[in-house]
């Protein structure tokens, strides 16, 4: 679970920090930046895990120099910077299947990604900086959005032997920048990785549990998802020469994975068919049939006449909602989902179904044996907004704005005019609030101001 994210020099981000909850609502106009965070969720996902950072820069939209900040015509960032803390699960298991359990759940990681022009003159990146610590329990202000009860559930109490280096570091050995990685529990054991021209993370060079806690923040990482449902996805059978059972990114192998889940346990599906009806009435049954014959399986759901609708004819409303229903008893389902514009193809009479969709979906930290699960949403719609603000008593959940803002700054010793994104906290009205230090003039983003703001832009468009 991401709990805090620091960007300085990617796209329209400068100086940019954020803090989230299980379920975090980031509304915004189209071109504010919303997908922009998205974008550099998925970069550092995509880094945590490929061998290959060119590879994760070409995933991302726009052209390679793109996502470096510009700060004016032909003037773009040198460097690009992030630091997220995360708490992760306190169990870890490796590519084999060996467990260890972890002594910090609550990680910062931190990197920099450089571009220089190469040996052949062109355009190159690498890794300049990588960091990984636990966060001190006393510096760990977020933490208080888990009630006290639960708190050492999820952060276990540390008594003897404190960790005081870092799981990854940064220095300079024979002036060449190098990062440390000292074993867990010894000393003298280390790795050392030089970073010059290096060509992938050293995070996300770990596979086993002799360096548990880097794994775990590998781990973490590798696990952010992004969901962009294709209605035309979500409505195919899904054929079984793939060999997926996962849902994907825009939404195929739906019938696959709901047949894996239905075959862990014979009763999610009446509790897939449950949930579905609360949302659409007219529906009872959800079936997933082998098809032996095609060599697929197919998604059919029975209403109160008992008619059979196979995938293919359902609304795109209809089968988003079952695509949440499905994730929500997905065991393979962990960790962070990024949901964009959940309301596009939803009856707006439906929003609020997909708002409660969206909260049953995360983790509230009062079982540990269920696996931490976030959502973080961005949506332009108001409707969407007000459903999700029912619950500002619930610590769990928190609004955001996103706007594109000019702010003058110091770039290389200049002063600049330069456009970014900005996104502030929808202020609750109780006490409990993040522990970002925002100003007086911050903290008057509320409610009516963000309907306002969003349903205007709707009307102008």
């Amino acid at each position: 679970m991401i709990t805090y994210i620091e960007i300085n020099g990617f796209k329209s981000f400068h100086n940019f920090e954020m803090e989230f909850t299980p379920l975090t609502i980031i509304a915004g106009t189209n071109a504010s930046g919303k997908s922009n965070l998205f974008d550099a969720l998925m970069l550092l996902s995509s880094l945590a895990e490929t061998d290959n950072i060119k590879k994760a820069f070409r995933e991302q939209r726009g052209e390679f120099i793109e996502l470096f900040s510009q700060y004016g015509e032909n003037n773009y960032a040198q460097e690009m910077n992030f630091s997220v803390e995360m708490l992760v699960n306190k169990n870890i298991t490796d590519a084999w299947g060996n467990k260890k359990m972890l002594k910090y759940t609550r990680l910062r990681y931190e990197l920099s990604v450089r571009r220089f022009t190469n040996e052949v003159g062109m355009e190159d990146i690498e890794v300049s900086h990588e960091h990984l610590v636990n966060l001190k329990h006393q510096n760990d202000k977020w933490i208080k959005i888990i009630p006290s009860e639960y708190r050492e559930l999820w952060r276990p109490k540390v008594i003897t032997g404190k960790r005081g280096i870092p799981y990854i570091d940064t220095t300079v050995e024979n002036n060449i920048p190098t990062v440390i990685v000292p074993q867990d529990g010894t000393t003298g054991n280390k790795r050392r990785f030089p970073l010059k021209n290096a060509t992938r993370t050293v995070l996300s060079s770990f596979d086993t549990i002799d360096f548990p806690h880097v794994l775990a923040a590998k781990e973490e990482m590798k696990s952010w998802r992004f969901l962009q449902l294709n209605p035309e996805d979500l409505r195919k059978p899904t054929d079984k020469s793939n060999g997926e059972d996962f849902i994907t990114q825009s939404g195929k192998n739906l019938a696959a994975a709901l047949n894996r889940i239905t075959l862990k346990n014979e009763y999610s599906l009446g509790e897939i068919s449950r949930k579905l009806q609360s949302f659409v009435p007219n529906f009872i049954e959800v079936k997933v049939i082998d098809d032996k014959e095609n060599k697929q399986f197919i998604i059919k759901l029975i209403d109160k006449d008992n008619k059979e609708y196979s995938s293919r004819v359902l609304s795109e409303g209809t089968l988003r909602i079952l695509a949440l229903c499905i994730l929500e008893q997905d065991e393979q389902f962990t960790g962070l989902l990024c949901f964009e514009e959940p309301e596009n193809g939803i009856h707006p009479f439906r929003v609020n179904t997909m708002a409660a969709l969206l909260k049953d979906l995360t983790n509230d930290f009062t079982d540990d044996e269920l696996p931490l699960r976030q959502v973080i949403v961005n949506t332009h719609s108001p409707i969407l907004v007000s459903n999700a603000y029912k619950w500002e008593t619930d610590n769990n959940v928190s609004i955001w704005y996103a706007e594109l803002i000019n702010r003058i700054a110091d770039i290389n010793r200049e002063r600049m005019n330069i456009s970014i994104t900005s996104i502030l906290p929808v202020v609750k009205e109780q006490d409990f609030q993040l522990s970002l230090p925002w100003t007086e003039i911050q903290k008057k983003m509320t409610l009516t101001t963000v309907k306002e703001y969003l349903e205007t832009k709707e009307n102008l468009q």
